[in-house]
């Protein structure tokens, strides 16, 4: 369960929102996809592209 991987959490804006509030959050050994690198990277751009290439990979098996 990922609750599991959290080792703490710190409200730190909008704290009269409750559940809505800003959290930091500090993780171990939590799987994460990530979208966006520092490079400009954008797996939303990639991704579907790459999908495309594998599925036409697959339909030549």
């Amino acid at each position: 369960m990922l609750a599991a991987c959290v080792k703490s959490a710190e409200r730190v804006a909008y704290e009269d929102l409750g559940p809505e509030a800003v959290l930091r959050l500090e993780v171990e050994e939590m799987p994460l996809i990530v979208l966006a690198d520092c490079h400009g990277g954008d797996l939303y751009e990639i991704g579907p592209a790459e999908a495309r290439s594998h599925r036409t990979t697959l339909k030549n098996c």
